[in-house]
């Protein structure tokens, strides 16, 4: 088979690169369409001016929401519920008066949407609408429209008044222009294997077209473009207290993990887990193991378990290409699948509010997910599709060739491969005449994972709680809702690093070695903190480009019911792959799942409830399965720096992997399921057996190499 070459790929890239560049915006229907699935950023975003003021010039700072909550539409049912009337709702959004009323029940469903997330966010109200389908008698009653520059809606709080309140957002139809900047950066990380370039290219070439986007001409363009880089968004992110945490985590784990090796304490931990790690194979079992055991949260599992194993594995000369791969696939699926991470409170908090319009209650959100879990096809198989690797020691394509380069080279990198983080942070050894001792390296891994379980169960307030209502599956995932986050991390962090410190001191080397020990970790982070930064502004550049909206609204139309779980798989993976965020692309379309899958499941096998479980479930998985592909992702970039993979090498062999279960997924998963009702037990039991056959059939068994005396020097 012919393998198309760099210059190639780099005339495919340039052709599409100038697609998008010079094709025009949406046409009028889908612009309208646009339009009306933002219509919820309205409800709670935008500058609000009473239009009877308008004349005088004076503005007030009301916003809709707070308006429709505390308005004469809205009642009282119980403690911490209420009930919202929602009458009409006029559009005039270009796209003609057919497609007004075509697009009325969408637009119904969006300003719905917002109304129940902002009273779940500011007022932990749960949000009944009567008039979520159609129009009530003596409902609220609202108006959306396209004006220049932007969208405007108005709400009149009373009939007998002529006053009403007027939202205008800045606004202009995304269009395929929106896909460059993630298109452009994969497609060149992919050809020039030099991802922060290909990230910097993406970010100024996205910055230039936002400006365009806004209506500026090209010379303005390019410069308030290139000014906007770093005052605009690496400023904002550089100010972002949550990236501000997790970098702290970042380089505090590795110091800590650099003092753990230089004190003996990695050392005496390998020592202790030789009675299981003999060889390369049951090494990689260990680090499976360790993977499902960091449970809570997918940057600590990704930090701890590959800067902690790294030295084992290149022991056993096991390429940090596959470290790098059972890290990154343990970390997002065992998170996303355990009831008690810090994921699960945002998988919930995205589409729980959305319940009532499946006839359920806000509050049974976590019901709805553990309903999810059997059909999250894609976690549970990367987990068994890890196993079946480690456990029969089979690999195919690129995979394949780096352990066989690794066993019997020793080169656990690619000779001209650059590892995330330099080789003073890869390569410490113990300092001479250190005793190895494992509790030097258990003592700070204790208490990184207590620190941060008790600062989660204080941020959320379990101290408050009786053990009564803590001792619940509500009230852990409560206390998890509200005290997860990227702080609590740090914190622990923080602790373990102090712990490690103490271990150094103890071992009699000095404050010295210790400050030694954190500066080989720091100074090795430039690059991998530069990617990191990067994937978080071209996301915020999407963000500004509508990326994601305008990709929601390519797959939005006219399909068999029984094809939208796929449907919604795929788009979630192409979002998530495009802009490097699984959290993001979660964000974006669950809100929009739940009333639609449940509406178009009524005639299929599966039912109602069945296809939105399933719906549900395909947009988490398809979100972490284009995470897993993407080299623009932050848990992607991580797993490199903790692995000390050439993040390209890392993607590049990672890929073919997911891809494979991705096509089992959907075969033997979401459309059987989907079209014939299938249960998803039947369908994981058949989905498990075809990896199985998969890896028999194309994977290979690496040769073992004698283990050396010391590591393998990673060149």
């Amino acid at each position: 088979m012919l393998r198309p070459g760099p210059a190639a790929l780099t005339l495919a890239a340039l052709a599409i690169v100038a697609a998008l560049l010079f094709s025009g915006g949406p046409d009028p229907a889908r612009a309208a369409r646009l339009a009306a699935l933002e219509a919820n950023l309205l409800v709670s975003e935008g500058s609000w001016t009473n239009s009877a003021a308008e004349s005088s010039g004076a503005e007030s700072e009301l916003l809709l929401a707070p308006a429709l909550l505390d308005g004469p539409h809205v009642t009282a049912t119980a403690e911490g519920q209420a009930t919202l009337r929602l009458g009409t709702i006029q559009l005039a959004l270009g796209g003609g008066e057919a497609s007004d009323r075509e697009l009325e029940p969408l637009a119904r469903r969006s300003i719905v949407m917002g109304l129940r997330s902002f009273a779940e966010a500011e007022r932990h109200l749960s949000l009944s609408v009567d008039g979520e389908q159609e129009a009530v008698p003596g409902g609220a009653a609202l108006s959306l429209r396209r004006v220049d520059g932007g969208l405007e809606l108005s709400y009149r709080p009373s009939p007998s008044e002529d006053s009403s309140l007027d939202a205008f957002r800045p606004w202009t139809p995304p269009g395929s222009r929106s896909l460059l900047p993630p298109v452009l950066a994969i497609l060149l990380a992919i050809v020039t294997r030099r991802p922060l370039l290909s990230l910097g290219v993406g970010i100024l070439g996205g910055s230039i077209l936002v400006q365009l986007h806004r209506g500026a001409n090209l010379l303005p363009a390019l410069g308030q473009g290139a000014i906007d880089v770093p005052t605009v968004y690496l400023w904002d992110r550089l100010v972002s207290a949550n990236d501000l945490y997790i970098v702290i985590f970042v380089v505090l784990m590795l110091a800590m993990v650099g003092n753990l090796t230089r004190n003996g304490g990695i050392r005496g931990l390998m020592n202790s887990l030789r009675r299981l790690a003999k060889d390369a194979r049951t090494t990689q079992i260990a680090t499976w193991l360790m993977g499902l055991a960091v449970f809570f949260d997918d940057y600590a599992n990704t930090v701890l378990v590959g800067s902690t194993m790294r030295p084992l594995t290149d022991r056993f000369r096991v390429a940090r290409e596959k470290l790098a791969y059972i890290v990154d696939s343990t970390a997002a699926p065992v998170a996303g699948l355990s009831i008690f991470s810090t994921w699960i409170a945002f998988e919930v908090g995205t589409f729980a509010a959305q319940l009532p319009a499946a006839g359920l209650l806000t509050t049974d959100g976590y019901q709805v997910f553990l309903q999810t879990l059997p059909y999250r096809f894609y976690c549970i198989l990367t987990l068994i599709m890890v196993a079946v690797i480690v456990f029969t020691g089979r690999d195919f394509g690129p995979m394949l060739a780096a352990e066989v380069r690794a066993r019997t080279t020793g080169r656990v990198i690619r000779e001209g491969g650059t590892p995330m983080v330099s080789d003073s942070a890869t390569n410490l050894e113990p300092a001479a005449g250190v005793v190895p001792a494992a509790w030097r390296a258990v003592l700070p891994l204790l208490g990184f994972v207590g620190t941060t379980l008790y600062v989660i169960a204080s941020f959320g307030g379990a101290f408050e709680m009786s053990a009564g209502e803590f001792f619940t599956l509500t009230g852990i995932t409560q206390v998890l809702y509200d005290g997860s986050g990227n702080k609590p991390l740090a914190i622990g962090s923080a602790v373990g690093f102090g712990l490690a410190a103490l271990g150094t001191v103890t071992a009699n080397l000095g404050i010295g070695e210790v400050l030694r020990a954190a500066w080989n970790t720091f100074k090795s982070m430039g690059v991998a903190l530069g990617i990191l930064y990067s994937a978080w502004m071209i996301g915020d550049v999407c963000g500004a480009l509508g990326t994601q909206p305008y990709l929601t609204a390519l797959v939005e139309s006219a399909m068999p019911a029984w094809l939208l779980p796929v449907a919604l798989l795929l788009l979630a993976g192409f979002t998530a792959f495009a802009t490097g965020s699984s959290w993001s692309t979660m964000g974006i379309l669950l809100p929009l799942v739940v009333g639609l899958s449940y509406r178009l499941g009524a005639d299929l096998p599966i039912g109602s409830m069945g296809l939105m479980f399933l719906s549900i479930g395909a947009v988490l998985e398809g979100a972490i399965f284009g995470d897993h592909c993407s080299p623009i992702s932050d848990t992607t970039v991580l797993s490199s720096i903790a692995s000390a993979s050439d993040h390209i090498d890392h993607v590049r062999t990672q890929a073919p992997y997911a891809l494979t279960v991705m096509g089992v997924s959907i075969t033997c998963g979401y459309l059987p399921c989907a079209y014939f009702g299938m249960s998803p037990w039947i369908s994981l039991v058949l989905s498990a057996t075809a990896l199985y056959a998969i890896m028999r059939l194309l994977g290979k068994k690496v040769d073992e190499a004698p283990t050396p005396a010391e590591p393998a020097p990673a060149t």
